[in-house]
């Protein structure tokens, strides 16, 4: 049974990933079907769980799936990442570290460079508002700590988590990320603004410098 027919007999949610896929790229290229496409396209993802971290490029690289087709599974990927950092943005209480982890990765996780964000919280650990505020390969010591802290003076944050990406999906903090956490932990113990946290994300890991008893 085509996956057209299938979903409308038995429903979307009975489709496998790749004939989800084959949905969405309707047609096939010369010798290959589009369950072929579709397969291809999650070998390069390595994966469902990683199809949203694939790019424009990586997309179009693949022989029959040109220009349209790239721009049309750009989209839907774009959609979905977006519908699930709202549930998480709204239901986010970054006192659970399995939330704070899956929260992150949405919005830091798939970023084919570097990001760092912060994270400005209230009393109840509920996010008042989170931003990047860097982005592109950046040396850790020149993020600029007085700004983060007028900003969770202006928001009236009970307290701070920051973030970043590794792209490189090694997620070993640098002598630069210890260096600037220990200045940030001080300086925002000084204003009573603590800061919680300072997570490393990847696609497949994370490190925490909390867990790892390194605030201070």
């Amino acid at each position: 049974m085509m996956p057209r027919e299938k979903a409308l007999q038995y429903g979307i949610s009975t489709l496998e990933n790749n004939e989800l896929l084959s949905l969405i790229i309707k047609s096939g290229y010369k010798d290959s079907s589009v369950f072929e496409l579709a397969d291809d396209i999650l070998q390069l993802a390595n994966g469902f769980d990683n199809l949203l971290s694939l790019t424009f490029e990586e997309l179009t690289s693949i022989k029959g799936i040109k220009t349209a087709k790239a721009l049309e599974l750009m989209a839907i990927l774009e959609i979905s990442k977006r519908l699930s950092r709202i549930d998480r943005i709204s239901e986010a209480r970054l006192s659970e570290p399995k939330k704070v982890v899956e929260w992150l990765r949405f919005n830091l996780g798939y970023s084919i460079q570097e990001e760092f964000l912060v994270v400005y919280l209230n009393a109840r650990n509920n996010i008042i508002k989170s931003e990047v505020l860097y982005k592109g390969n950046r040396n850790m010591a020149i993020i600029g700590i007085d700004e983060i802290l007028r900003r969770a003076i202006i928001l009236k944050a009970s307290a701070i988590l920051v973030a970043h990406n590794h792209p490189s999906d090694n997620v070993e903090p640098s002598q630069a990320d210890i260096e600037l956490t220990s200045n940030l932990y001080r300086a925002s113990m000084l204003v009573s603004i603590p800061l919680i946290d300072h997570i490393i994300i990847g696609k497949s890991g994370y490190f925490s410098f909390k867990n790892h008893s390194m605030l201070k």
